[in-house]
């Protein structure tokens, strides 16, 4: 603690005060800026972990995402099979008709000569060798044999052309026979044809609505991982956005900590200037009034000044009078008028 001259000469207690002043600003500074790390890094640290959380969840959304293409696509799989399996018989069996009624109407067209002249012939071929048409030519033959014989006319010329007449009038009136039944498989064969159609429309059916599905699913998939890219992105921005506010009110707030010890020591400055200055003058001032005292007192004969310290007053000094020193009110005699 500074003693009485000091402070009146010194600026001592101004002094003291301001390096107070300076010591609690230096733990002002100190703690203010403690907290501010503190709490910088609890606030980041809650900031990235609710992100960091966050994203874990995006990601296992992604991830059902992926899961939902691959059991779709089982599921998709397993039933576009079953149909297709489904339906196969029936096409196979519709195909066989068709080909089996397609065979005899080939034969029909063979018939009637639009396929050329080797079609004509596998038709004469097929229906000489049919066993219903040599069945009738070699009954009707044997009976006119027989009847030749009885009449002794076997080996005439006439049972040749009887023989001839005969298969050819045969052969004129089966034929047409035979054609109407070949064209009679056509309608069957269109009908075959027809189911075949059928089916092989619902096979494109289900290959169409299973491509659908498929492409429905992967856009579902697509969008559902867009999303979470975009909420994920979204995350990141409002990462960056909590950072930098975090930062700047950070920033803010060591500015303002700074200022606060910066006008502190200023303040602090001035007190102790203040005071300094204050004691320098008192200290002018005091040195003033000796002065003028003791030339007051060499004036009136050394013997009065020597009395006034002996503890005599001169009988020319007048009652003392109160002069201030820097807050003090100290008596000095003067001369009397």
């Amino acid at each position: 603690m500074a003693s009485f001259f000091e402070n009146l000469f010194g600026g001592g207690a101004e002094k003291e005060a301001a390096e107070k002043n300076r010591a609690a600003l230096g733990q002002y500074n100190t703690t203010s800026l403690a907290a501010l790390d503190a709490g910088l890094n609890r606030a980041t640290g809650a900031v990235t972990g609710a992100r960091d959380a966050a994203g874990n969840y995006l990601d296992r959304n992604y991830g059902l995402y992926g899961d939902l293409r691959n059991t779709g696509t089982g599921i998709l799989n397993s039933g576009r099979t079953g149909q297709l399996n489904a339906l196969d018989p029936a096409l196979k069996n519709y195909e066989a008709l068709q080909s089996k009624y397609g065979a005899g109407t080939d034969l029909y067209l063979d018939s009637l000569g639009v396929r050329g002249a080797e079609g004509n012939r596998r038709a004469v071929d097929s229906f000489q060798a049919g066993p219903g048409y040599q069945f009738t030519l070699d009954q009707g033959l044997q009976a006119l044999n027989r009847r030749r014989a009885a009449a002794g006319m076997l080996n005439s010329g006439n049972a040749d052309v009887d023989a001839l007449t005969y298969g050819t009038g045969l052969a004129n009136q089966t034929y047409g026979d035979w054609q109407s039944q070949l064209a009679g498989l056509i309608n069957p064969e269109l009908a075959a044809a027809s189911g075949a159609t059928g089916v092989r429309n619902n096979i494109s059916d289900v290959i169409g609505q299973d491509a659908l599905a498929r492409l429905g699913l992967e856009q579902a998939v697509a969008q559902g991982q867009a999303g979470v890219n975009t909420q994920r992105a979204a995350n990141e921005i409002a990462l960056g956005n909590s950072l930098s506010g975090l930062y700047t009110g950070d920033a803010q707030n060591r500015v303002g900590v700074a200022g606060n010890v910066v006008s502190g020591n200023m303040a602090a400055n001035n007190l102790q200037a203040q005071g300094e200055s204050q004691g320098a003058r008192n200290l002018l001032n005091a040195g003033l009034n000796l002065a003028s005292l003791a030339a007051g007192g060499f004036g009136g004969g050394g013997g009065s000044f020597g009395s006034f310290f002996g503890g005599g007053m001169p009988p020319d000094y007048g009652q003392a009078s109160n002069v201030a020193y820097g807050g003090q009110r100290i008596p000095v005699f003067g001369r009397g008028s």
